[in-house]
């Protein structure tokens, strides 16, 4: 439901009439380029949801707007932009739009960069991040005096307030709000801050407003527990709607049902409550996932008040599933939710769901203390983690507490099969130690009368292996081991001798095998590099691997970790915190 009351916070920004109809799903990029810049903004309009020949037509104005040098046209695109990809990329176009317009002091920029940062960060339940954002622009348009981005702006604290702090101080401002907009100059000042060429139709905008101001008053009074009243709105705002002919109207049609929805459950009216979710569920696909948990969670508890529990329970599961699928951030309300899950499965005695929605239930918790905190700093909630925290650990200890008899019969169990298992592989493997021992008594025997060399006669003479290690003690000297094309054989014939000799050298007199030699020294010179040379920490891990031998950061990083049971990462990371000046 809050997704769809604060999802025409934009539409003052992006509605104008269509002025150009263009039939072809491709757009030509050079007609484009002949369109007058409100022809552009239109033809945007007319593709709402495709954002590929949206992005084709705010580049356009953009590229139009650069040749010309227009600051302002050139964030209008970038505006355009931060409105039809995925968060990160709206949010990156965003902060162009604020990036442009910072040090100009014009009516709409750079106040709408921080909306459009405000409204992402909403739509992506960061609702800390959206509120600093739209505070930012409340006083760029207080200080610019555009009242249009006033009202919108508080529009959203409003129902900042109705979420998180003090319904009744966001009933007062909503009053507030309520006497700007009907004031008899509001409508002039609107005509004053809308550009001209813009086309936009005044009273569909104003009508707008004041469906803004009325789902507030629906919103408090809901939340004030004054369901008269809520009815009251409920009718004024469907009034309204009768005049409305603006884009995003069904939107506004769904979220009107969906408050009717939950003022039916909190009056008792469950067979109303399931005649609206059926009616929102068919077609689920235009309402946004936190109104589609909402619905399915209200449809839940009225099945389960009308003694449809199996059922109920289905809802319910299916809008914790969509909680999940959404990583939706839940509002204080929304906790119900898993309220109702534990408090049902403690009733037919299936504990490890309980531990499950007990944990869902405290991560919640923390979540909404993040936000109250940020919010509402003094505000005292009834959130009880401790005890919630108290009854999960409760429970799991129970839970070990049954099932220790069951596992002490299991290990039993457990412990014969073992016993007769390893029997059966002693006897397996004591028959077949056996027959090797038989088999090499046979060998034995058959090869004594042969002639039998002395296990020295391939030796290597001494002068070998001493001209072997001081070509190697030069090796190591000259730190020839840092080169990335070192391998035996070239090595090998770098010493005048061959392979086999020097891989025998090696392990007879170092103890390690040619890789491990090679490893060592390598990994040696990168300690030995990294604790004495500050500049040389700073490196990437490639760079410090490719400098020590290595063609790549892995191969690098495993033989470091082998050698040393640490990550060179790590190693440095521990190294700058011990070498930090204290302060």
């Amino acid at each position: 439901m809050r997704d769809s009351l604060l999802k025409c916070l934009l539409i003052f920004y992006v509605l104008s009439n269509a002025l150009v109809e263009i039939n072809s799903q491709n757009l030509n990029p050079e007609i484009l380029m002949t369109l007058e810049y409100e022809d552009l903004l239109s033809l945007f309009n007319e593709y709402n949801g495709d954002s590929i020949n949206q992005e084709q037509i705010a580049r356009t104005y953009i590229s139009k707007a650069s040749t010309e040098d227009d600051t302002i046209k050139i964030a209008r695109g970038y505006d355009r932009l931060a409105r039809i990809f995925h968060f990160e990329k709206n949010m990156m176009f965003a902060d162009s739009v604020i990036l442009l317009t910072k040090d100009l002091h014009h009516r709409t920029y750079p106040a709408l960069g921080y909306i459009l940062k405000g409204y992402l960060y909403d739509q992506n339940m960061d609702f800390i991040n959206s509120n600093i954002n739209y505070v930012k622009a409340y006083a760029i348009a207080k200080r610019q005096k555009n009242l249009q981005q006033e009202v919108h702006v508080m529009q959203h604290l409003i129902a900042s307030k109705i979420i998180w702090g003090d319904k009744h101080d966001a009933l007062k401002l909503q009053q507030t709000r309520e006497k700007i907009i009907r004031s008899p100059d509001y409508i002039n000042n609107l005509k004053k801050l809308t550009r001209s060429n813009a086309q936009l139709d005044i009273n569909q905008l104003y009508i707008n407003e004041l469906l803004s101001s009325n789902t507030n008053y629906v919103y408090c009074h809901l939340n004030l527990k004054n369901y008269d009243s809520t009815r009251f709105y409920l009718k004024e705002g469907k009034r309204l709607l009768n005049k409305y002919n603006w884009l995003d109207k069904q939107g506004m049609i769904n979220w009107y049902m969906e408050v009717e929805m939950e003022l039916s459950y909190y009056e008792n009216k469950y067979e109303r409550v399931i005649e609206k979710a059926r009616t929102l569920l068919k077609n689920q696909e235009q309402i946004e996932p936190y109104s589609k948990m909402n619905v399915n969670y209200y449809l839940g508890l009225a099945l389960t008040k009308l003694h449809k529990d199996y059922e109920g329970i289905r809802y319910l599961i299916k809008a914790d599933s969509l909680v999940d699928t959404y990583k939706l951030n839940l509002l204080p309300k929304d906790r119900n939710l898993f309220v109702s899950l534990n408090k049902y499965y403690k009733s037919v005695g299936d504990v490890n769901n309980r531990i499950k929605y007990l944990r869902k239930l405290i991560k919640a918790d923390s979540v909404v203390k993040i936000n109250l905190k940020h919010f509402e700093p003094n505000m005292i909630r009834n959130i009880e983690t401790p005890q919630l925290i108290h009854e999960k650990e409760q429970l799991i200890s129970d839970l070990e507490e049954r099932n220790r008899d069951s596992l002490i019969i299991n290990l039993g169990i457990a412990c014969l099969l073992i016993l007769s298992l390893s029997s059966m592989i002693y006897f397996v493997l004591r028959r077949r130690k056996d027959k090797e021992v038989f088999d090499n008594l046979i060998t034995k025997n058959s090869r004594s009368n042969g002639f039998e060399k002395n296990q020295y006669s391939y030796d290597i003479s001494s002068d070998v292996i001493n001209s072997i290690l001081k070509k190697l003690e030069k090796f190591e000297r000259e730190q020839e081991y840092l080169s990335t094309d070192i391998s035996l054989q070239r090595l090998a014939k770098l010493f005048d001798s061959n392979a086999n000799y020097l891989s025998r050298v090696i392990n007879l007199k170092i103890g390690k095998n040619f890789s491990q030699y090679i490893n060592d020294l390598r990994i040696d010179y990168a300690v030995g590099k990294i604790s004495n040379d500050k500049k040389f920490r700073k490196y990437t891990i490639k760079a410090i691997g490719e400098e020590c031998g290595y063609r790549n950061a892995e191969s690098f990083s495993k033989a470091f970790y082998r050698k040393n049971k640490i990550y060179p990462s790590n190693y440095i990371n521990k190294l700058n915190k011990t070498t930090e000046p204290k302060q």
